[in-house]
């Protein structure tokens, strides 16, 4: 134990005010809240340099996008490099990786597989449509992670491992620039009702060199679909942005559909239905 390589006493390590979240490590009281980042940090310390975070905990510390089903389990996911055998213990889920060391890098002062792996190992734990929206948090609009591209190369390398045949079909829906998982459902559910794909946060020019993002785009109806989160309403500035912003869309012609998350129940039909209206309508009347 590195602890007692220090100098740290036996007897010190068994202190009230010290806990041992794992096998081996020992953390102040103060320090460990029991949260994901903590749980990290306590693993990290007795992490041998041929271990990784894998799969869903590497997901998380990258800040992706996955469902909760898979990430409510407070065991981390520990993947021993080059096929190495796979960690063990309570608290953690183990797995042996063909990756190298090349293939790792610092995420956040924690270890972890390049973001393009790290999906590849989330294809065999999601469904197509939950692929999609982690891939999408990849190639996010702000501070993406990597690219379509990147993407779609480590797929191909992966080819024959399980859930390679998901993780290509996700990635043939996944678009970069989205700001959102909810913003992703939205899209998919407009497309799988049939209403054509709209273009994701494509800049609107509104005159005087200015230009303003819409979430979802139709270009040739100008038309723009926003999905409005909880921070446009809990959130005083970005409400009052958001108030000026279609406004200023509006004044230059363009169609505003504003969508909630009430309006995605029972499959969208209420968000399809007024964009499938709005389509319609500035089909025939187009500006």
């Amino acid at each position: 134990m590195a602890a007692t390589a220090a100098g740290v006493s036996s007897p010190r390590l068994r202190r009230s005010d010290l806990l041992a979240p794992f096998h081996g490590s020992r953390v102040p009281v103060v320090d460990f809240d029991g949260g994901f980042r903590s749980r990290c940090v306590a693993y990290r310390a007795i992490m041998k340099p041929s271990q990784c975070f894998s799969h869903v905990t590497a997901a998380l510390i990258y800040g992706l996008s996955v469902p909760w089903r898979v990430q409510q389990s407070a065991d981390l996911h520990v993947a021993a490099l080059n096929g190495g055998r796979a960690p063990r213990g309570k608290g953690v889920v183990g797995h042996k990786s063909s990756l190298g060391a090349e293939m790792v890098q610092v995420h956040r002062g924690m270890r972890v597989p390049r973001v393009e792996q790290v999906l590849c190992q989330l294809a065999a734990m999601l469904t197509v449509e939950e692929l999609i929206v982690a891939g999408d948090s990849c190639v996010r609009r702000k501070n993406p992670l990597s690219s379509v591209a990147r993407l779609a190369a480590a797929a191909q390398i992966a080819r024959n491992r399980p859930g390679a045949g998901e993780l290509r079909a996700a990635l043939a829906r996944v678009r970069e620039d989205t700001d959102s998982a909810m913003e992703t459902l939205l899209r998919l559910r407009l497309i799988d009702a049939g209403l054509p794909e709209p273009v994701v946060n494509r800049p609107i020019p509104i005159g005087s060199g200015i230009e303003l993002h819409g979430d979802l785009v139709y270009v040739e109806r100008q038309i723009v679909v926003e999905y409005d989160g909880d921070h446009h309403r809990t959130m005083e500035l970005q409400y009052h942005r958001d108030i000026d912003r279609i406004w200023a869309l509006e004044a230059a012609g363009w169609r505003v559909i504003r969508i909630n998350r009430s309006h995605l129940e029972n499959g969208a039909a209420l968000a399809v239905a007024r964009v499938r209206a709005a389509l319609a309508d500035r089909g025939r009347n187009s500006p």
